[in-house]
């Protein structure tokens, strides 16, 4: 217990020299660059900055650092050597993939893809099972991450459905830089370098080599983890919850074919398949969840759904709640944005309002402001139509964004 207690030690004296890669500052600034489109976006639905791309930056980077140190305890706990070149090819890799499709950062794809090509091809030649053993924790950071921040800065939207006409939903788009620190081999014996025994097993990932004739060292590296989805038939939390149940498991039958592909050679095939075809399945799987499932944010044959909220604003102090509706507002029907508009023209010191909740229960809330009136409920609710229309497949693929500005700009 010493020995890992000591281990450990090391591993996290080691992971501060991440901040002095420029690999890390790169990653840094492509996820700020996707908050700062994330804020437009918002600010289009929504009317004014809710969002600070800086403040979301630094927060992903506090929740990625706490995540790639619980991450290394894991990975220093099992004991997962690799070669420090496996990283000079699946960075690249998933920033690459990123231009395609913004969730292809994830390194279940660079990483299962590369294992492929290294299982197939022999090149790059990689440790296959090292490999996914990291990918495997890191969707196991990742789920936790998920879970506990993936709903934070959900931007409201605005689709057509085939049936429900314009339905709101929320976009769920967040990254975390996440740095961590791996062992790896080096010829002979280093020097300063400090001697810890460690039982017989560990590492339990390892090469095929002589671990007598080698020594091994810690490096700090840097994975990028993001998470992308949408949320039509529940809320952010709830959506996030269980895309983070979902992703454990992901991540816990990766690593048991990782731990399994260190005896039995058919698993390093079984675990680089799984990689990312498994990921895939997961998101596609929730894409048609939300599909099946009535959406809750729709228009209703009477009242105003509200779909998004500003903070402090009158509709939050009311004890307005997402996917509410507003049946009446002093006294007077509505069932569209311009009613609401209507009856607040004349800033009334005054109102109370008829409300159904999501569960159908029905209350009335009220607000006074004497000094100013009213003139916003400051929330977003669900039109007949929008101009808004958001495309999926548009707002995820930087590069089809690339190309489409050089057309415009030659046309």
């Amino acid at each position: 217990m010493i020995a890992f207690l000591e281990l450990l030690q090391m591993a996290l004296i080691t992971i501060v020299t991440v901040f002095i890669n420029p690999f890390f500052w790169l990653v840094v600034f492509l996820v700020y660059l996707q908050y700062k489109r994330i804020n437009k976006m918002s600010i289009k639905i929504i009317g004014k900055n809710n969002l600070s791309p800086k403040g979301m930056i630094v927060y992903s980077m506090k929740a990625g650092l706490i995540g790639g140190i619980i991450g290394t305890m894991v990975m220093m706990a099992v004991g997962i050597t690799v070669n420090i070149k496996d990283f000079y090819y699946i960075l690249p890799l998933a920033i690459f993939l990123m231009l395609i499709n913004i969730r292809y950062i994830c390194f279940s794809y660079s990483g299962g893809l590369l294992a492929l090509f290294s299982l197939l091809i022999g090149f790059p030649k990689l440790n296959v099972s090292s490999i996914m053993a990291i990918v495997a924790i890191l969707h196991l950071i990742e789920s936790i991450l998920i879970y506990v921040d993936g709903y934070r800065g959900a931007v409201p939207i605005f689709l057509e459905d085939k049936k429900y006409g314009v339905i709101g939903g929320f976009t769920l788009q967040r990254f975390w830089p996440i740095p961590f620190v791996v062992l790896i081999f080096a010829s002979g014996i280093l020097e300063g370098a400090k001697e810890i025994n460690l039982p017989d097993w560990w590492p339990l990932f390892k090469a095929n080599m002589n671990l007598e004739n080698i020594s091994l060292q810690m490096a700090a590296v840097v994975a990028a983890l993001g998470y992308g989805d949408i949320a039509l038939s529940s809320t952010p939390k709830d959506k996030c919850k269980g895309s983070a149940k979902r992703l454990f498991l992901y991540s816990v039958i990766l690593l048991i074919l990782a731990m399994v592909s260190t005896k039995i050679y058919i698993f390093k095939w079984l675990a680089a398949l799984f990689s990312p075809i498994g990921h895939e399945y997961l998101i596609i799987y929730g894409q048609k969840e939300e599909k099946r499932k009535k959406p809750i944010f729709r228009r209703h044959s009477r009242g105003v759904t509200i779909l998004y909220i500003n903070e402090e604003g009158v509709g939050d102090k009311m004890g307005l709640n997402p996917g509410d509706v507003i049946v009446k507002l002093n006294s007077q029907w509505v069932n569209d944005q311009e009613d609401l508009k209507e009856i607040l023209t004349e800033y009334p010191p005054y109102i109370w309002m008829e409300v159904v909740g999501r569960k159908g229960e029905i209350h009335t809330l009220e607000y006074k402001d004497y000094q100013r009136g009213i003139r916003s409920l400051e929330c977003v609710v669900v039109p007949k139509d929008t101009q808004f229309v958001f495309d999926m497949q548009t707002s995820s693929c930087i590069l089809k964004k690339m190309i489409n500005k050089l057309r415009k700009k030659t046309m």
